[in-house]
């Protein structure tokens, strides 16, 4: 009797990227025929790889590279493979940039499949990004710290471990200084945490920093020398179990709204990292949406990043956020503006949509809007643009509405976040068009 190996050795052809950043190759298995995941690859490779079949999907350990894709380039960062930042920056730029396309269209064919709706997708207008390099203006980098050593970086792909990183290419160069200088500040302390660095007023960094563990008092006399001093413009430290964070100067975000035009944003919250891929995505929401003389209502509206585009031209607009700090900067950036809408503090995916509301925006975070799309399914809307940046939950969501008559008319995708396997994408659907 032939004992199979626990995890065989097998030639893979590589033939597509899936959602998360893994290559996908296929083998002829006696149960079938199974897909298998295999990290750092690129569409065209042949490797040879050490398969656990038991995995769902199941997983290969590259050994050997036994023939390069034609889509490959050289990484430029050199913590490639230990970080787990960057997972696409082995593949051309258009190679992402098709990759994200694929990922996209192959959400949404699932989630129309899932409802038995059987209608074509429209042709993906790709949009590449403005800048490939030095592009994100917000990160969170991961901070351990004992008495003799302080790690900052980001946590290895599917691990807890912080990967030390001395400078990232993606970053603002204003952020990346600031690697450097977290080091400083947390040096002799004992913890862990996050730290969310973004670009405050006049352009400097503020720092919005989680920690378990000790932070002694010169902790906060370096944070605040460091304030004083211009390096940052402001900081929030929240520690473990506390109910306040510990401010120092102006800790909000300014960053550059879809409009062109500055945007408030509380520590913490949300805000688009690449500035001019969100002017491209507000640009092409405005076309998609057509809110000009419309009553509409934006769901999941943050700070107002569209809310302050869709005010210049809809006839009424209600704009729904969760975040109470949120609300206050999305009123806060109309009235710089000399723009008017109605803000309501509310939880957008449990929100009752007017019964006038004929068109409608949303940008849910990755968990997407299954509440929101049972009720727009049920509602008299009759358009909806549909901002995603989780293309497996745009597919559910989508699959939704297919059931309840919409049609997809749309798909974009942004390049909002290169090297990556996120991809932003927008999704235009109306009801029997």
């Amino acid at each position: 009797m032939t004992v199979e190996r626990a995890r065989p050795i097998v030639r893979l052809e590589v033939t597509s990227i899936a959602a998360g950043g893994d290559g996908v190759a296929h083998v002829d298995r006696p149960d079938g025929r199974r897909a298998v995941f295999v990290a750092h690859s690129a569409p065209g490779d042949v490797v040879e790889g050490e398969v656990d079949f038991s995995a769902r999907p199941a997983r290969a350990a590259s050994l050997r590279l036994l023939q390069a894709s034609p889509l490959r380039v050289e990484p430029e960062c050199p913590w490639v493979g230990s970080c787990g930042g960057c997972d696409l920056m082995h593949l051309s730029l258009d190679a992402q940039r098709e990759a994200h396309r694929a990922m996209v269209v192959s959400a949404l064919e699932r989630g129309l499949a899932a409802v038995g709706a059987v209608v074509g997708l429209p042709s993906v207008t790709a949009h590449a990004a403005p800048a490939a390099r030095g592009y994100r203006t917000r990160t969170r980098l991961a901070i351990h710290a004992t008495r003799a050593r302080t790690v900052v970086g980001y946590r290895r792909a599917g691990q807890h471990i912080v990967q030390s990183v001395d400078s990232c290419l993606i970053l603002d160069p204003r952020l990346d200084r600031a690697l450097a200088d977290l080091r400083g500040l947390f040096e002799r302390e004992v913890g862990e945490g996050e730290a969310t660095v973004a670009l405050g007023a006049k352009g400097a960094p503020v720092l919005d920093i989680a920690w378990t563990g000790e932070l002694s008092p010169r902790f906060f006399s370096r944070v605040g020398l460091a304030v004083d001093g211009g390096h940052y413009a402001g900081a929030e430290i929240w520690l473990s179990g506390a109910r306040r964070a510990a401010p120092f100067g102006d800790p909000s975000v300014v960053t550059q709204g879809a409009d062109g035009e500055p945007l408030a944003v509380p520590s913490g919250s949300f805000a688009q990292a690449h500035p001019a891929a969100n002017l491209a995505l507000g640009e092409r929401l405005l076309a998609a949406a057509r809110p000009a003389g419309k009553q509409v209502v934006e769901l999941f509206a943050g700070s107002g990043n569209f809310t302050v585009l869709l005010a210049r031209q809809a006839a009424s607009l209600v704009a729904v956020e969760s975040d109470r700090r949120a609300v206050t900067a999305a009123h806060a950036n109309l009235r710089a503006r000399g723009l008017r809408a109605k803000v309501v503090e509310a939880d957008a995916d449990a929100f009752e949509l007017p019964a006038n509301a004929r068109t409608v925006v949303l940008d849910p975070p990755r968990g997407g809007a299954p509440g929101a799309s049972r009720r727009l399914a049920k509602s008299k809307v009759r358009r909806i643009a549909y901002v995603s940046c989780d293309a497996s939950t745009l597919g559910r969501d989508v699959g939704v509405l297919a059931a309840a008559g919409f049609v997809v008319t749309g798909i974009d995708t942004f390049e909002m976040f290169p090297h990556t396997s996120h991809v932003e994408s927008l999704v235009v659907l109306e009801r029997d068009p």
